[in-house]
């Protein structure tokens, strides 16, 4: 575990585990989360021969949280995850993104900015509605921000937490504290915030993500998708992804029935093994 500082100042947290010779997989949480989430991976993917890298994303965990304006676009956070790569000196990671950053790691591949492996998508957010938008939007004007930046409950990290897996009694308490621990810093609640405000969360048309899709080239294409049949966060990617398909876009479904939205971390005894057959083909 280290924390690595980018250009703008911002330091990450980066947890790493592997032979730093290995072949590298990156894993970008989503939005509200940390690379806690990954935390049932890295012994699976250090074993099978990887070095294994995971940050927190600027605002949350333990890395910095600025609260400048425009700092929490899709842009600027395709960036942040470009950076640590070139820092790093990642030869063609490969990337695992889970809903926010399936969309940033997916768009980081589509715009070509940082030549990668192959890439995982676990419920990304750009194939689906994130329903709840509207009304988070709607909440959480500028003026909120200062009420926000009191400290938030236990039980509304706890209440959160359960929609995002499948099959709630999963989680334990240790995991909610892990999610809540976070929350306690000044900035976060303001970071969550502007992601709502700021972040590309609304999905591109059919033919336009699958012409970008088509011109992925070399490894990175096709693409794995893996969609939980229980995601209550991101709804309708299953008939956009197949229409996607459909239209020929470089693919590659699996469904996990029952799976929530964080199936990779609800999941990992199912998921990683998945991703894991997938990433080893490209060797």
């Amino acid at each position: 575990m280290r924390r690595v500082e980018l250009a703008d100042g911002v330091a990450l947290r980066v947890a790493e585990s592997g032979a730093p010779s290995a072949p590298a997989i990156l894993l970008v949480h989503g939005w509200g989360a940390s690379l806690y989430m990954w935390r049932d991976w890295f012994t699976p993917l250090a074993s099978a021969g990887f070095r294994v890298l995971a940050m927190d994303l600027p605002g949350h965990g333990l890395s910095d949280k600025p609260t400048d304006v425009g700092r929490y676009t899709i842009d600027r956070m395709v960036t942040t995850v470009r950076e640590l790569v070139e820092r790093e000196r990642l030869v063609r990671p490969h990337v695992v993104g889970q809903s926010m950053g399936g969309a940033i790691s997916l768009e980081l591949a589509l715009r070509g900015e940082a030549p990668l492996g192959r890439l995982a998508l676990v419920n990304p957010a750009s194939f689906g509605h994130v329903r709840i938008l509207p009304l988070a939007r709607r909440a959480s004007p500028k003026a909120m921000e200062a009420v926000l930046e009191r400290r938030v409950p236990r039980w509304v990290v706890a209440q959160g937490h359960r929609r995002v897996y499948g099959d709630p009694s999963r989680i334990t308490e240790a995991d909610v504290d892990q999610y809540w621990a976070p929350s306690q810093f000044p900035g976060y609640a303001s970071a969550m915030r502007r992601l709502v405000h700021e972040f590309q969360w609304e999905r591109a048309a059919v033919s336009e993500m699958a012409s970008r899709l088509s011109a992925l080239e070399g490894p990175t294409a096709p693409v794995l998708v893996v969609l939980g049949t229980k995601d209550r966060l991101v709804r309708e990617a299953r008939p956009y992804v197949a229409s996607l398909r459909k239209a020929r876009a470089p693919l590659e479904i699996y469904t996990s029935v029952g799976g929530g939205h964080a199936v990779n971390e609800e999941r990992p005894e199912e998921i990683v093994p998945v991703v894991l057959e997938f990433m080893t083909r490209a060797r």
